[in-house]
């Protein structure tokens, strides 16, 4: 391995796997980390990876990792992600440019359609860090590899369109960028945000109704989800955003004992909040053990029509057809927490009534040597 990326595997891509993958709605969490950076994803057919980005000391490059004792001058964000990913589009686009309203052949034989998600974690001032990604981006921004808004004038009669326009890979910001600075022209080719952005924010999904102005409508049936009126005022919107995202433990919490149905009602009024706002919901923060846990809450995300499952397991993911061992788990789990309470409690009790002898055994000693002292 160099510069964080297999030797062959930009060739063995090319070769061997794209001809078998099959997309699915699965986001590589901290894809960095695996063996094979962006390959290992590729190869489980995952439609999102995720870098944690971080600006060099000299302010030249964007470094990948977790935290900053783990940044290598090695391990880049063009020699781990932008390099490999155009060099793979360039393959699979040989004509060369393509006309403003074609869309680019993607990374996956099997569905050229299905745009990578490039989700990039900011963890520097973004002030300095997000104009370099914008800079770095621009080899794939010349091919028009990425997805867009733009004003384009179409044919016949040549009108013009404004609006997304598709693009192999979807580039999405989160962490500590903020509004501000996204929204800021002065780093950008292109003067007039409106007219042209080819990278896009992760919104909020816990606020996001809030947020969007979207009414919530009282349920006529007991125990139903509230559904959600929309409203033409929107701080979030699918031409500025692409994901909704939010903790899932912090969100929903804990569902050790099944979700209930407060919290499944709260998971669709977000997820239909999103979809209302043109935008993929996702939830990260998804425990990941015990398996068969895990395995429950990705089957009832999926069931309640959330767009894209935050993974570490990219072969579980792959996988589907989850296990419904949810509930031996559950029940393993209530038993031993049940044989801990009573260790516990028999332990407590043990304590309390051997306490309870050592006092009554020195208040007879004590007893028997007053007598003593009487009688003397």
């Amino acid at each position: 391995m160099t510069s964080g990326k297999p030797i062959d595997g930009i060739s063995r891509w090319l070769t061997d796997f794209t001809r078998s993958v099959v997309p699915r709605n699965c986001h590589s969490h901290k894809d960095y980390w695996r063996p094979y950076p962006l390959f290992s994803a590729l190869a489980a057919g995952c439609v999102g990876v995720e870098a944690d980005i971080w600006l060099s000391d000299n302010g030249l490059d964007l470094l990948v990792g977790h935290d900053r004792s783990s940044l290598s001058s090695e391990r880049t964000l063009q020699t781990m992600y932008l390099d490999p990913l155009l060099t793979i589009l360039e393959h699979q686009n040989p004509q060369g440019p393509i006309t403003p309203v074609e869309q680019a052949r993607g990374v996956f034989d099997t569905q050229p359609d299905a745009a990578l998600v490039l989700l990039v974690d900011v963890k520097t001032n973004p002030t300095d860090t997000w104009p370099l990604l914008i800079k770095q981006l621009e080899p794939l921004r010349k091919r028009q590899f990425l997805t867009r808004f733009e004003y384009i004038e179409t044919p016949p009669g040549f009108v013009t369109k404004k609006g997304i326009w598709p693009g192999p890979i979807t580039v999405v910001g989160t962490g500590l960028l903020d509004r501000a600075t996204f929204f800021n022209q002065k780093h950008r080719n292109h003067t007039d945000y409106e007219t042209y952005h080819d990278t896009f924010i992760d919104a909020p999904l816990s606020t996001l109704a809030q947020d969007n102005g979207f009414a919530r409508v009282p349920s006529s049936q007991p125990g139903a989800v509230d559904q959600i009126a929309s409203n033409s005022s929107q701080l979030w919107s699918a031409d500025d955003a692409y994901y909704a995202s939010a903790s899932f433990k912090t969100t929903i919490g804990s569902v050790r004992t099944g979700f209930t149905q407060e919290q499944r009602n709260k998971v669709k009024t977000q997820v239909q909040a999103a979809s209302q706002s043109g935008l993929k919901s996702r939830y990260w923060d998804i425990p990941d053990w015990p398996i068969g846990y895990r395995d429950y809450i990705w089957r009832v995300l999926t069931e309640e029509h959330v767009d894209m499952l935050n993974v570490d397991d990219l072969e579980s993911a792959a996988r589907r057809g989850w296990t419904q061992g949810y509930l031996r788990d559950v029940l393993w789990m209530t038993l031993v927490s049940i044989y801990l309470l009573s260790c516990g409690i028999t332990v407590l009790v043990f304590l309390t009534r051997r306490s309870q002898r050592q006092n009554a055994c020195a208040r007879d000693l004590l007893d028997s040597h007053s007598d003593s002292n009487l009688r003397a």
